[in-house]
């Protein structure tokens, strides 16, 4: 059986042109002892059959009939995929954010799956970097954190049980793809023909749909009017990145979070600390806006889905950050309302259940969907956080110390931000345009002391 990319795939995959590379980012820093690579691919070997889609690799439909599919690499090996950096003595902190950079703007090859390991090693303190760099097409945050488990990290630094190696298919043929994308086509109509026929024929279901057409036009109208004041973010963009990470501990977040008031979450807190350290960089080198526009991804991923299994099941929500509000708190009260409100009126599902639909209808109409959302009128930097797995882990033996995310940027989206826990720690990883945002450290910095200030406002008002 042909697996293809889903529309929201293929749509990632088809972003990837110009300045744009198509992956995210996972920096791991773990204890080192020189052979991280060796172990690393061993590890990866005995354990690939739990995420078979990073053993696939895209082919392409004949004529575009239908889009890309999912074939087993048979010429998969997992040296062409776990690789040492080419380093000269011990590497600073400095050097590796230029490292890190540097593989963020190049592209993953095409003719094997979509993933690669960089080992940098040793740092200056004798530790490992591993930089993986996956595939969006292949998986978004959620889904990376599950390969993850089941391939990179785990509980223990003792070898796991080595798993048999999953069987291979052989390569379909051009003149197959061809075949059974055409059968494909017509499958979807008739699928169609038969959900519509079904639709007419069910009162609950036609009540269904008529409750979400009545909600619609304000889930549109809250997420995807565009407003707002211009943003400096709207830059064109180039082939070079800049990165910059911001660590915090995990526990005081969440005691942050947790004393800050009833219903203020992780993410709120994470709003109202990026909200900070923008509004300080931007008075710095634009001047005050009264306001930031952003887009919070959200996952809509099952707990029961096998790693991988699902590449993309992302929604999201629009969130305006109160640049102008100096005082911490009434920032993050005011973002938590807003959030809060999204919540209550179910914008993520309406909206991932409107694009399916639409996807249904055409792929162009989709498409189209999706740049609208996409536009820097819409919003202008978007900011997501994956939670990753608790307490002490181990990359290959070894136990890691630090753990930072990244993802591409947009054209006319210099900046991205993605934050996620993992261990005891969380981090905020920065990655963005190198001539659109220069001065990314100073950025960088006033999320920190935008962190310290809101942990102390926090602090203040309890008993």
């Amino acid at each position: 059986m042909i697996e293809r990319l889903s529309p929201e795939d293929a749509r990632i995959l088809a972003l990837e042109s110009g300045p744009v590379v198509g992956h995210t980012c996972k920096v791991l820093i773990a204890d080192g002892s020189g052979d991280t690579v060796q172990r690393l691919r061993r590890q990866i070997d005995d354990r690939i059959g739990l995420a078979r889609r990073c053993r696939q690799r895209i082919a392409a439909t004949p004529l575009r009939l239908a889009a890309p599919a999912w074939v087993d690499d048979p010429g998969f090996d997992v040296g062409r995929h776990v690789r040492s950096f080419p380093a000269d003595g011990p590497v600073t902190g400095d050097r590796l954010l230029e490292i890190v950079a540097q593989l963020m703007s190049e592209r993953l090859p095409r003719d094997r799956p979509l993933w690669a390991i960089d080992v940098v090693e040793p740092l200056v303190d004798g530790r490992a970097a591993a930089i993986w760099r996956i595939h969006h097409a292949l998986a978004d945050g959620q889904a990376t954190m599950a390969i993850g488990s089941a391939l990179l990290w785990g509980d223990s630094p003792k070898p796991q049980a080595a798993l048999p190696p999953p069987p291979t298919e052989p390569v379909p043929g051009a003149a197959t793809l061809a075949l059974v994308a055409a059968a494909d086509h017509a499958q979807a109509l008739a699928s169609a023909a038969a959900r519509v026929g079904r639709g007419l024929a069910s009162r609950r279901r036609w009540r269904e749909s008529v409750a979400e057409l009545r909600r619609a036009p304000g889930t549109i109208s809250r997420e995807l009017k565009p407003g707002g004041s211009p943003s400096p973010l709207d830059a064109r963009i180039g082939r070079r990145r800049r990165v910059a990470f911001v660590d915090a501990d995990l526990h005081e977040v969440h005691g942050t979070a947790h004393a800050a008031g009833t219903g203020v979450t992780v993410n709120d807190l994470l709003l109202a600390i990026v909200a900070g350290g923008v509004r300080k960089w931007l008075e710095q080198r634009h001047g005050s806006l009264d306001a930031l526009r952003v887009q919070v991804p959200v996952s809509m991923h099952r707990s029961d889905e096998e790693p991988g299994a699902v590449p993309n099941r992302d929604s999201f929500i629009n969130v305006q950050l109160p640049l102008r509000e100096e005082e911490p708190l009434r920032r993050l009260r005011a973002i938590n309302e807003q959030t809060a409100a999204r919540k209550a009126t179910h914008d993520a599902e309406e909206l991932y259940a409107l694009f399916s639909d639409v996807a249904h209808v055409s792929k162009g109409l989709f498409r189209l969907a999706h740049r609208i959302a996409s536009n820097p009128h819409v919003f202008a930097l978007a900011i997501s956080n994956v939670r990753g797995p608790d307490g002490t882990l181990y990359l290959a033996g070894e136990r890691i110390r630090e753990f930072y995310s990244l993802a591409e940027i947009a054209p006319h989206h210099a900046l991205r931000v993605s934050a996620g826990s993992f261990g005891s720690r969380m981090s905020i990883g920065l990655s963005a345009d190198a001539d659109a945002v220069p001065d990314l450290p100073v950025l960088a910095e006033g999320i920190e002391r935008s962190l310290r200030e809101l942990t102390a406002a926090v602090a203040e008002r309890r008993p």
